[in-house]
């Protein structure tokens, strides 16, 4: 019961960081479109183009590390006929 409360706690918590971090870059966003002056906007632009990249790179080192687990996985099934000669 408790390993099972401990895995709903975690996954839970992953969600909610993976939304927190959607919120920023619409909140960024938001700030943007109702900035007044053009030189605030050039600010809030420069913070949303450090989210943005910031998020692409994570991106790209997650998808890096499943392709370079997918190499790892062996293209043909073990032929265990081998072992019974």
């Amino acid at each position: 019961m408790r390993l099972k409360s401990l895995i709903i706690i975690f996954i839970f918590s992953m969600t909610l960081q993976l939304f927190a971090k959607e919120k920023v870059v619409e909140t960024l966003l938001e700030k943007v479109n109702q900035a007044s002056t053009p030189q605030e906007k050039k600010q809030l632009i420069e913070k949303l183009k450090v989210a943005l990249a910031k998020k692409n790179k994570k991106a790209r080192e997650e998808s890096n590390a499943i392709i370079k687990a997918k190499q790892k996985v062996p293209i043909k099934l073990f032929d265990d006929k081998v072992l019974d000669k």
